[in-house]
Protein backbone atom coordinates (compact mmCIF):
# COMPACT_ATOMS: atom_id res chain seq x y z
CA UNK A 1 0.00 0.00 0.00
CA UNK A 2 2.74 2.54 0.80
CA UNK A 3 4.46 1.80 -2.29
CA UNK A 4 1.41 2.48 -4.21
CA UNK A 5 0.92 5.58 -2.65
CA UNK A 6 4.68 6.56 -3.14
CA UNK A 7 3.92 6.59 -6.71
CA UNK A 8 0.87 7.97 -7.34
CA UNK A 9 2.09 10.91 -4.63
CA UNK A 10 4.73 11.18 -7.73
CA UNK A 11 2.53 11.55 -10.46
CA UNK A 12 -0.16 14.02 -8.26
CA UNK A 13 2.67 16.01 -6.69
CA UNK A 14 1.80 20.16 -7.04
CA UNK A 15 4.77 21.96 -8.40
CA UNK A 16 4.38 24.06 -4.87
CA UNK A 17 2.81 23.81 -1.62
CA UNK A 18 0.44 25.84 -2.80
CA UNK A 19 -1.20 24.33 -4.83
CA UNK A 20 -1.48 24.56 -9.05
CA UNK A 21 -3.78 27.86 -8.59
CA UNK A 22 -0.83 29.69 -7.11
CA UNK A 23 0.30 32.89 -8.81
CA UNK A 24 3.49 31.37 -8.98
CA UNK A 25 2.11 28.90 -11.34
CA UNK A 26 3.64 29.82 -14.76
CA UNK A 27 1.92 28.28 -18.03
CA UNK A 28 2.77 28.25 -21.77
CA UNK A 29 0.37 26.70 -24.44
CA UNK A 30 0.61 24.91 -27.68
CA UNK A 31 -1.74 23.14 -30.09
CA UNK A 32 -0.49 20.46 -32.40
CA UNK A 33 -3.54 18.49 -34.62
CA UNK A 34 -6.22 20.23 -31.99
CA UNK A 35 -4.77 19.19 -29.03
CA UNK A 36 -3.46 22.11 -26.62
CA UNK A 37 -0.21 21.20 -24.59
CA UNK A 38 -0.11 23.36 -21.54
CA UNK A 39 3.36 23.09 -19.78
CA UNK A 40 3.48 24.13 -16.24
CA UNK A 41 6.08 24.84 -14.01
CA UNK A 42 6.80 27.15 -10.86
CA UNK A 43 10.68 28.17 -11.34
CA UNK A 44 10.39 31.52 -11.30
CA UNK A 45 13.69 31.98 -12.45
CA UNK A 46 12.46 30.29 -16.13
CA UNK A 47 8.69 32.33 -16.32
CA UNK A 48 10.74 34.84 -18.71
CA UNK A 49 12.63 31.68 -20.80
CA UNK A 50 12.25 31.15 -24.27
CA UNK A 51 11.23 27.94 -26.61
CA UNK A 52 12.79 26.92 -30.15
CA UNK A 53 11.74 28.72 -32.76
CA UNK A 54 9.83 25.67 -34.44
CA UNK A 55 7.91 25.15 -30.93
CA UNK A 56 7.07 28.92 -30.90
CA UNK A 57 5.05 28.36 -33.85
CA UNK A 58 2.53 26.13 -32.35
CA UNK A 59 1.75 28.31 -28.89
CA UNK A 60 -1.07 30.06 -28.54
CA UNK A 61 -2.80 31.80 -25.76
CA UNK A 62 -5.01 29.92 -24.26
CA UNK A 63 -6.50 26.38 -23.77
CA UNK A 64 -8.92 24.49 -26.24
CA UNK A 65 -11.41 22.19 -26.66
CA UNK A 66 -9.20 19.22 -25.98
CA UNK A 67 -6.39 19.71 -23.90
CA UNK A 68 -3.64 17.95 -21.52
CA UNK A 69 -0.93 19.11 -19.28
CA UNK A 70 2.55 18.70 -19.24
CA UNK A 71 4.16 19.25 -15.61
CA UNK A 72 7.68 19.69 -15.18
CA UNK A 73 10.16 19.65 -11.82
CA UNK A 74 13.43 20.75 -11.65
CA UNK A 75 14.77 18.55 -8.83
CA UNK A 76 15.04 14.50 -8.89
CA UNK A 77 12.74 12.62 -6.30
CA UNK A 78 13.96 10.11 -3.91
CA UNK A 79 12.60 6.95 -5.41
CA UNK A 80 13.64 4.33 -2.44
CA UNK A 81 10.77 2.24 -1.86
CA UNK A 82 9.14 3.16 -4.44
CA UNK A 83 7.39 0.14 -6.57
CA UNK A 84 6.97 1.59 -10.41
CA UNK A 85 5.67 -1.27 -11.43
CA UNK A 86 6.84 -3.98 -14.08
CA UNK A 87 9.02 -2.65 -16.61
CA UNK A 88 8.15 -3.93 -19.93
CA UNK A 89 10.15 -1.44 -22.72
CA UNK A 90 14.16 -1.04 -22.50
CA UNK A 91 15.88 0.85 -25.66
CA UNK A 92 17.90 4.14 -24.32
CA UNK A 93 17.24 6.61 -23.93
CA UNK A 94 14.22 4.74 -22.15
CA UNK A 95 13.21 2.08 -19.56
CA UNK A 96 9.29 2.19 -19.20
CA UNK A 97 7.36 0.17 -16.41
CA UNK A 98 3.85 0.67 -16.12
CA UNK A 99 2.19 0.50 -12.50
CA UNK A 100 -1.79 0.69 -12.31
CA UNK A 101 -2.06 2.55 -15.08
CA UNK A 102 0.74 5.12 -14.61
CA UNK A 103 3.49 4.74 -17.17
CA UNK A 104 6.75 5.46 -15.61
CA UNK A 105 9.59 6.86 -18.25
CA UNK A 106 13.19 6.58 -16.77
CA UNK A 107 15.72 8.15 -19.01
CA UNK A 108 18.80 6.06 -19.25
CA UNK A 109 22.13 5.77 -21.37
CA UNK A 110 23.46 3.36 -23.84
CA UNK A 111 26.47 2.84 -21.40
CA UNK A 112 25.55 -0.30 -18.94
CA UNK A 113 27.56 0.86 -16.44
CA UNK A 114 25.76 4.14 -15.77
CA UNK A 115 23.22 3.63 -12.97
CA UNK A 116 22.50 7.12 -12.57
CA UNK A 117 18.55 8.64 -13.52
CA UNK A 118 18.40 11.34 -16.03
CA UNK A 119 15.28 11.86 -16.25
CA UNK A 120 11.58 11.05 -14.92
CA UNK A 121 8.81 11.17 -16.10
CA UNK A 122 4.93 9.70 -15.14
CA UNK A 123 1.98 9.50 -17.65
CA UNK A 124 -1.62 8.33 -16.73
CA UNK A 125 -3.19 5.93 -19.26
CA UNK A 126 -3.88 8.21 -21.35
CA UNK A 127 -1.47 10.06 -21.57
CA UNK A 128 -3.80 13.21 -21.09
CA UNK A 129 -1.20 14.10 -18.30
CA UNK A 130 2.40 13.93 -17.44
CA UNK A 131 4.47 15.31 -14.41
CA UNK A 132 8.29 15.04 -15.77
CA UNK A 133 11.08 15.77 -13.01
CA UNK A 134 14.53 16.73 -14.93
CA UNK A 135 18.35 17.28 -13.03
CA UNK A 136 18.57 21.14 -11.49
CA UNK A 137 20.86 21.57 -14.35
CA UNK A 138 18.23 21.25 -16.83
CA UNK A 139 17.37 24.36 -15.93
CA UNK A 140 20.61 26.32 -17.14
CA UNK A 141 20.53 24.31 -20.75
CA UNK A 142 16.66 25.79 -21.09
CA UNK A 143 18.29 29.70 -19.68
CA UNK A 144 20.95 29.69 -22.18
CA UNK A 145 19.51 27.74 -25.14
CA UNK A 146 15.82 27.71 -24.57
CA UNK A 147 13.16 24.66 -24.29
CA UNK A 148 14.28 22.48 -26.75
CA UNK A 149 11.26 20.00 -26.25
CA UNK A 150 7.99 20.76 -24.34
CA UNK A 151 8.72 17.46 -22.16
CA UNK A 152 12.56 18.33 -22.42
CA UNK A 153 12.80 14.88 -24.14
CA UNK A 154 15.54 14.17 -26.89
CA UNK A 155 11.73 13.93 -29.11
CA UNK A 156 8.37 14.84 -28.23
CA UNK A 157 6.83 12.22 -29.99
CA UNK A 158 7.15 9.64 -27.39
CA UNK A 159 4.20 11.21 -25.43
CA UNK A 160 2.20 12.56 -28.63
CA UNK A 161 1.90 9.31 -29.95
CA UNK A 162 -0.62 7.69 -28.19
CA UNK A 163 -2.25 10.78 -27.75
CA UNK A 164 -2.62 10.65 -31.41
CA UNK A 165 -3.94 6.83 -31.27
CA UNK A 166 -6.80 7.62 -29.33
CA UNK A 167 -7.98 10.48 -31.57
CA UNK A 168 -7.98 8.63 -35.02
CA UNK A 169 -4.65 9.84 -36.13
CA UNK A 170 -1.35 9.00 -37.03
CA UNK A 171 2.15 10.15 -36.81
CA UNK A 172 3.94 9.65 -40.15
CA UNK A 173 8.17 9.63 -40.91
CA UNK A 174 7.47 12.03 -44.02
CA UNK A 175 7.05 15.52 -45.55
CA UNK A 176 4.01 17.22 -45.49
CA UNK A 177 2.72 20.34 -47.61
CA UNK A 178 -0.66 22.81 -48.12
CA UNK A 179 -0.63 23.44 -51.28
CA UNK A 180 -3.68 25.85 -53.10
CA UNK A 181 -4.76 24.98 -49.56
CA UNK A 182 -5.02 21.28 -50.10
CA UNK A 183 -2.65 18.90 -47.58
CA UNK A 184 0.01 16.50 -49.48
CA UNK A 185 1.71 13.77 -47.37
CA UNK A 186 5.34 13.16 -49.31
CA UNK A 187 6.78 9.13 -48.09
CA UNK A 188 9.57 7.51 -48.62
CA UNK A 189 13.07 6.23 -46.80
CA UNK A 190 15.58 8.61 -46.33
CA UNK A 191 17.06 9.17 -49.26
CA UNK A 192 14.10 9.36 -51.54
CA UNK A 193 13.24 13.54 -51.04
CA UNK A 194 11.54 14.41 -48.87
CA UNK A 195 13.74 17.38 -47.96
CA UNK A 196 14.29 18.09 -51.67
CA UNK A 197 10.66 18.24 -52.17
CA UNK A 198 10.53 20.75 -49.88
CA UNK A 199 13.36 22.75 -51.19
CA UNK A 200 11.62 22.40 -54.51
CA UNK A 201 8.24 24.42 -53.02
CA UNK A 202 10.15 26.92 -51.23
CA UNK A 203 11.76 27.92 -54.34
CA UNK A 204 8.42 27.63 -56.28
CA UNK A 205 6.65 29.63 -53.79
CA UNK A 206 9.05 32.71 -54.44
CA UNK A 207 7.64 32.74 -57.33
CA UNK A 208 3.74 32.25 -55.40
CA UNK A 209 3.25 29.97 -58.51
CA UNK A 210 1.70 27.22 -56.80
CA UNK A 211 0.66 28.88 -53.14
CA UNK A 212 2.73 26.61 -50.70
CA UNK A 213 3.03 26.34 -46.99
CA UNK A 214 5.17 23.62 -45.60
CA UNK A 215 4.06 21.68 -42.86
CA UNK A 216 6.89 20.07 -41.84
CA UNK A 217 9.87 17.77 -43.43
CA UNK A 218 10.09 14.86 -41.19
CA UNK A 219 7.22 14.08 -38.99
CA UNK A 220 3.70 14.37 -40.07
CA UNK A 221 0.12 14.10 -38.80
CA UNK A 222 -2.65 12.53 -40.64
CA UNK A 223 -5.92 12.77 -38.30
CA UNK A 224 -9.74 12.05 -39.08
CA UNK A 225 -12.01 14.73 -38.33
CA UNK A 226 -15.90 15.11 -38.89
CA UNK A 227 -15.15 16.27 -42.13
CA UNK A 228 -12.91 13.54 -43.03
CA UNK A 229 -9.12 13.35 -43.21
CA UNK A 230 -6.44 16.44 -42.44
CA UNK A 231 -2.71 16.99 -42.57
CA UNK A 232 -1.07 18.51 -39.58
CA UNK A 233 2.55 19.74 -39.17
CA UNK A 234 4.60 19.62 -36.40
CA UNK A 235 7.56 20.88 -34.81
CA UNK A 236 9.67 17.96 -35.38
CA UNK A 237 11.79 18.97 -38.43
CA UNK A 238 14.70 17.67 -40.45
CA UNK A 239 16.80 19.46 -42.66
CA UNK A 240 14.17 21.83 -43.26
CA UNK A 241 13.41 24.37 -40.36
CA UNK A 242 10.02 25.13 -41.59
CA UNK A 243 7.39 24.30 -40.01
CA UNK A 244 3.83 25.10 -39.48
CA UNK A 245 0.48 25.13 -37.80
CA UNK A 246 -1.63 24.83 -40.52
CA UNK A 247 -3.69 22.46 -41.19
CA UNK A 248 -5.45 21.53 -44.81
CA UNK A 249 -7.90 18.42 -46.11
CA UNK A 250 -5.87 15.40 -47.32
CA UNK A 251 -5.57 15.78 -50.89
CA UNK A 252 -2.78 13.03 -51.59
CA UNK A 253 -0.60 10.73 -50.42
CA UNK A 254 2.68 10.68 -52.55
CA UNK A 255 5.30 7.79 -52.46
CA UNK A 256 8.85 9.38 -53.69
CA UNK A 257 11.22 8.00 -56.49
CA UNK A 258 13.84 10.39 -57.87
CA UNK A 259 13.58 9.86 -61.69
CA UNK A 260 15.36 11.70 -64.29
CA UNK A 261 11.61 12.43 -65.24
CA UNK A 262 8.75 14.02 -63.34
CA UNK A 263 5.36 12.38 -63.49
CA UNK A 264 2.90 11.50 -60.98
CA UNK A 265 0.61 8.40 -61.27
CA UNK A 266 -2.05 6.62 -59.38
CA UNK A 267 -1.09 3.98 -57.24
CA UNK A 268 -4.04 1.60 -56.27
CA UNK A 269 -2.42 -1.67 -55.56
CA UNK A 270 -3.85 -1.36 -51.41
CA UNK A 271 -1.20 -3.87 -50.54
CA UNK A 272 1.67 -2.09 -51.48
CA UNK A 273 0.48 0.81 -49.97
CA UNK A 274 -0.20 -0.73 -46.86
CA UNK A 275 3.41 -1.67 -46.89
CA UNK A 276 4.78 1.19 -47.45
CA UNK A 277 2.84 3.38 -44.95
CA UNK A 278 3.27 1.16 -42.49
CA UNK A 279 7.06 1.22 -43.07
CA UNK A 280 6.90 5.18 -41.79
CA UNK A 281 4.76 4.76 -38.88
CA UNK A 282 6.17 6.19 -35.54
CA UNK A 283 6.32 3.85 -33.26
CA UNK A 284 7.80 5.10 -29.81
CA UNK A 285 6.24 3.03 -27.51
CA UNK A 286 4.13 0.05 -28.77
CA UNK A 287 1.43 -1.72 -26.21
CA UNK A 288 -1.48 -4.00 -27.94
CA UNK A 289 -4.27 -1.18 -27.17
CA UNK A 290 -2.00 1.09 -28.96
CA UNK A 291 -1.20 -1.06 -31.76
CA UNK A 292 -4.87 -2.08 -32.72
CA UNK A 293 -5.73 1.59 -32.70
CA UNK A 294 -3.13 2.55 -35.40
CA UNK A 295 -3.45 -0.08 -37.27
CA UNK A 296 -7.23 0.22 -37.76
CA UNK A 297 -6.56 4.28 -38.15
CA UNK A 298 -3.88 3.82 -40.43
CA UNK A 299 -6.07 0.72 -42.79
CA UNK A 300 -8.87 3.41 -43.11
CA UNK A 301 -6.65 5.87 -44.72
CA UNK A 302 -5.14 3.15 -46.86
CA UNK A 303 -8.72 2.73 -48.08
CA UNK A 304 -9.75 6.02 -48.39
CA UNK A 305 -6.81 8.04 -49.15
CA UNK A 306 -5.89 9.13 -52.99
CA UNK A 307 -2.56 7.53 -53.26
CA UNK A 308 0.17 8.17 -56.13
CA UNK A 309 3.76 7.36 -56.95
CA UNK A 310 6.10 10.79 -57.63
CA UNK A 311 8.80 10.45 -60.11
CA UNK A 312 11.25 13.39 -60.11
CA UNK A 313 14.33 15.08 -60.20
CA UNK A 314 15.73 18.19 -58.88
CA UNK A 315 14.88 20.92 -62.15
CA UNK A 316 11.22 21.75 -60.01
CA UNK A 317 9.36 20.55 -62.96
CA UNK A 318 7.35 18.66 -60.63
CA UNK A 319 5.65 21.51 -59.04
CA UNK A 320 3.23 22.03 -61.84
CA UNK A 321 2.41 18.19 -61.82
CA UNK A 322 1.68 18.64 -57.97
CA UNK A 323 -0.65 21.99 -59.05
CA UNK A 324 -2.89 19.53 -61.37
CA UNK A 325 -3.45 17.66 -58.15
CA UNK A 326 -4.87 20.77 -56.47
CA UNK A 327 -7.77 21.28 -59.06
Amino acid sequence: MEKTIAITDLFTAEPNKKGKHDSKLHRSYFRIAGITVCLEHDDLSLSNSTFKEELNVFKVDSPGEDNITLRHHFKMPDLKGVDLGKEFYRRPPWAISLKRDIFCYKGILPEQDDSELHRLAFFNADHSRGVIYSPPGSKDHILNSGWQSLSLFPTDQIWLAPLLADRSAVLLHSAAAAINGQGFIFVGHSDAGKSTTMELLKKAQLKKQPKAEILCDDRNIIRRWPDGWYVHGTWSHGDVADVSSTYAPLKGILFLEQAPVNEIASLTDRKQIWRRLLATLIKPMVTAKWWEKEIDTLEQIVNQAPCYIMRFDKTGAIISELERLTK
